[in-house]
This record gives C-alpha cells, structure tokens and sequence, in this order.
C-alpha cells in the first residue's frame, strides 16, 4: 500500500493537483514533524499561483526545520514573485549559508537582487551559479541582461551566445543577443538572430517587432511590413509591440 506521500507524487504526476494536495495534507497529518509533505504542497500551490497558501505550507516546513535549504529556497522564490525582495534575500542567504554549492539560491538571490537594482550584487550570485554549474542557461541569460542593462555590450554578447549554446529550444536569448547587435551596429547579425528567434517560436512579438524594426533599418521595407502584419495578427490587442508595429505600419503608409 502506497503513503500518502506517494501517492500525492503519483497524483501531481497526472497533473491531478487539488488531489494530490489532498493526500500531502494526510500525510501531514500523519507525520507531524516531517517537512516533506508542507514542502510537497507549497510547491504545488505556488505552481497553481496561490502564493499565500503556499507561503503557509514553507513557513510550516520551515518551523519543522530551520535548517531546511531547499524550503528556504522555495519560500524565497514565492516572496520574490511577490516583490518582496528584501525577504527573500534573506532566505536565500540562508540557504547558502547552509549549503555553499546552492546553485539554486545563488541564482535566485541574483534575481532578487536584480529587482531591488543591486546590479553588483546580482551579477556577483548569477557568475557563483555558472561557476557551480556552466551549462545554467538561465543565469547566463539573465548576467547578459545585466551587463546590456549596464552597458557592457562585449560581455553581454559572450553570456547570450553561451545561454543558445546550453538553453536549446528558448528564443528569447536569440533575441537579447540581438539587441546587443544593434547596439553594435551589426545590424545583419541582429537580424540573423531574430530569424532564429522566430524560427523556434514563430509569433514572439518581441522577435518580430525587433526583426522588423531592423528590416526598416536596412531598407528592406517591404519584409518590415511583413513582419509587424503578423505581429499586430497574433499578438494581444494590449500588446507594447503590438501597438508600436501599428505606429510603424502607420508611418510606411505616409
């Protein structure tokens, strides 16, 4: 016979989520001081989006063990995704204070910090996430928007082409490492990039209002045109994108 704790994993499997957190409840129940089950169930109730029930169940778990790296972590991401970053720093520093090879934390206290604007500090965790693991697309990605947002095009540019080179399948790296090339005035390149952007999700408003914007550079108006049609197509009414394609197929219309 199953645990509770199995077969709410068994139930999560299927994406059966309100009964799985129904069985990490029971299994609560049953044993008082373990973590797991809380830990089980705010991860859960955070991927369906109720943060403060989420917050609960990792405050429980944290209760149950302080010394809990992985529910410090956890409850850190749900307190970033609530802005509350100053929190979640703390949490995070928690964690890595338990366990220094924390790829996790450093990452997403690199974020937080990213949020409250400590550019130093977020670069500083994301480049300790890369070192325990090179091949971490998401930290790469994100230090490359730091050092674009800073102004550090050359770095910026290493960190995107390493994140395409490790993170297959995500386009938005393609399109960061884009926009650093029209800051170099590469402009073909930015447009190469956008192309393989598009290529992996074909309707990125992002991709094809840069791509398209970049066309209009190089004179080739009429694959512009293109371009924002499709976008202003697909993309929400309330899209930024969407809007300023139209300001742009406005303006060819002159």
């Amino acid at each position: 016979m199953k645990t509770h704790i199995e077969q709410g994993i068994l139930l999560e499997a299927q994406e059966l989520y309100k009964e799985a957190i129904v069985e990490y409840e029971k299994a609560a129940l049953e044993e008082p001081k373990n973590p797991e089950p809380h830990i089980r169930k705010g991860t859960l109730l955070e991927e369906v989006g109720d943060f403060q029930s989420a917050l609960q169940s990792f405050d429980t778990a944290i209760m149950l063990n302080s010394r809990d790296a992985l529910a410090l972590n956890l409850r850190g991401d749900v307190l970033s995704t609530l802005k509350r970053y100053d929190e979640a720093i703390r949490d995070f520093s928690i964690a890595i204070s338990i366990d220094q090879e924390d790829i996790d934390s450093y990452y997403n206290r690199g974020l937080a910090y990213a949020g409250i604007d400590q550019t130093d500090n977020a670069i500083q965790d994301l480049t300790a996430a890369i070192q325990l693991d090179p091949t971490h697309g998401g930290a790469n990605n994100n230090r490359g928007l730091l050092f674009y947002k800073s102004g550090d095009f050359q770095s910026a540019l290493q960190d995107f082409t390493k994140a395409t080179q490790v993170r297959l399948g995500f386009a938005c790296s393609f399109t960061h490492r884009g926009r650093v090339y029209e800051k170099l005035e590469n402009t073909q390149m930015a447009i190469e990039d956008y192309t393989q952007a598009l290529q992996i999700s074909p309707t990125d408003a992002t991709a094809l209002f840069f791509r398209g914007s970049s066309y209009l550079a190089s004179n080739e108006n009429d694959k512009g045109r293109i371009d924002f049609e499709l976008l202003i197509n697909t993309a929400p009414h309330e899209n930024q994108f969407r809007m300023m394609a139209l300001e742009k197929l406005e303006s060819l219309r002159k």
